[in-house]
């Protein structure tokens, strides 16, 4: 029954991350199609192709590749034609010129400089002339060829916020808290741990937690998984060992209630005897009773070898909920700080890949990138937290690929709305594009093939990331 359940799972999750993306690429179909630009393929997966599906009536193919967890729609635009074409000065010709030059029958030559036959060059007008015909991209207005680029990152925009709204609506609960990124945006997914004690989503109780690590000193002077430190005693008589201290005339209470204050006294009393009281009942104004001593200890330059976090105590029963008017409220505040949320965390990774602040920093970050299989397998792995979890997961993704899609990379949404912008501008102006055909699509082609690379990269790096964990 395990075993189905987790194939199940794993279904599931290829289902929701393939919706997020097809969703994401129906964008740039649905308006490509409104403004009559052909769509000359519509595939889902990651090549190579498996299968064709079918062709519709406006000559779109739909394909199939082998692996179902990507998606991809290609305009006409795409595959446009270029020629090293040449005139009698060997100057290159572009699309635009050379049209023109064809048109008033001058003389044409190949790389080789070997004149090219009126019969080529008639094919080679009709196949300029298909570059720009009334149903490409690059016929468009520019208004509408930014339409078309951006859609794919507002209708992710518009599925996660569609998401929040839901799940705000029938009652969620965080999933995890952000103690990694410091930020103060107004977080409820994924609120920061201030936040959370503020909301109640987490209560903070007297103490430090302790977990020893194995055979170290602090578990060797019987710290136990789990023991909740409350105070320390330090003696600063020059007698040792503390049995020779008068206790209460003596000896100094610290109560601990935060990491800064356990922190400060092991530094200060780095191979000092100092004693650790956990499993004590305290009163609300600090008055202790029953002190349950857990061990004499020795910080060893400053440390005790175990792992320390706060005590806090979650609120299972926490939940958001809201009528439908704070709903969409929550859902657009919420959608915004998710994605300010990822630029930050982009950022930060950037940094630690490329100016880390130690050796081990570079690797931690690049571990820390998954593709499509790390995110379907991390989304199998959380199964136990149920359909709510899956869809937030699924929101965020989404947020992440809006995100990811609007930076200005070659072969990305946000690299091509830059372009159409610039050329706009500048034939605005000057009469003429900054950028030309055949030099953009140079640039999309050796990016989207850098990509690919980087992707078959980061999907290895899953794959060996799960063998070694499993």
């Amino acid at each position: 029954m395990l075993i189905l359940s987790i194939l199940a799972w794993i279904i599931i999750s290829i289902v929701v991350f393939s919706i997020i993306v097809l969703v994401h690429e129906y964008g740039h179909f649905k308006t490509a199609r409104i403004f009559g630009v052909k769509v000359e393929e519509f595939w889902l997966g990651i090549p190579p192709k498996a299968r064709k599906l079918f062709t519709d009536k406006h000559g779109t193919e739909y394909t199939l590749n082998w692996l179902p967890i990507w998606g991809f729609v290609r305009l006409k635009w795409e595959n446009i034609q270029t020629f090293q074409i040449f005139d009698e000065k060997k100057q290159l010709y572009n699309n635009a010129t050379l049209e023109k030059a064809i048109l008033e029958k001058k003389d044409i030559f190949d790389r080789d400089w070997q004149k090219i036959s009126e019969n080529i060059a008639e094919e080679i007008l009709k196949k300029l002339q298909e570059n720009v015909s009334k149903d490409s991209l690059l016929t468009k207005p520019y208004y509408q060829q930014a339409i078309i680029v951006l859609a794919g990152v507002v209708m992710n925009f518009l599925l996660a916020s569609l998401i929040f709204a839901v799940l705000f609506f029938i009652g969620v609960s965080p999933i995890g808290i952000n103690n990694k990124i410091e930020t103060s945006l107004p977080l409820k997914i994924i609120p920061t741990q201030e936040k959370a004690i503020k909301e109640w989503i987490l209560t903070k109780n007297p103490g430090i937690v302790l977990y020893p690590l194995e055979w170290s000193f602090a578990e060797k002077r019987w710290f136990q998984q789990w023991d909740i430190l409350y105070a320390i005693y330090t003696c600063d008589s020059k007698m040792l060992p503390y049995v020779f201290c008068e206790w209460w005339e003596e000896a100094t209470t610290h109560i601990i209630n935060n990491f800064s204050e356990l922190q400060n006294i092991l530094k200060n009393y780095k191979w000092k005897e100092i004693a650790f009281y956990s499993n004590a009942v305290i009163h609300e104004n600090w008055e202790q009773t029953g002190w349950t001593i857990s061990g004499w200890v020795i910080p060893e330059d400053g440390k005790i070898w175990a792992y320390i976090s706060e005590n806090i105590e979650v609120n299972r029963d926490f939940e958001y909920k809201y009528w439908v008017i704070d709903s969409l409220k929550y859902w657009v505040i919420e959608t915004y700080s998710q994605a300010m949320l990822t630029f930050k965390w982009l950022k930060m990774l950037l940094q630690k890949i490329f100016a880390p602040n130690t050796p081990t920093e570079r690797q931690e970050a690049i571990e820390q990138v998954s593709g499509p299989i790390g995110i379907v397998d991390f989304m199998t792995q959380s199964y136990k937290n149920g359909i709510i979890f899956i869809l937030i997961i699924g929101a965020i993704i989404s947020i992440n690929l809006w995100v990811f899609n609007l930076l200005p990379i070659p072969a990305l949404d946000g690299w091509r709305f830059v372009f159409i912008v610039i050329n706009g501008t500048i034939q605005r102006i000057f009469w003429k594009k900054a950028i030309n055909e055949k030099l953009e699509w140079i640039i999309h082609v050796m990016f989207f093939l850098f990509l690919i690379a980087l992707s078959i990269l980061i999907a290895y790096n899953d794959v060996v990331k799960i063998i070694t964990r499993d």
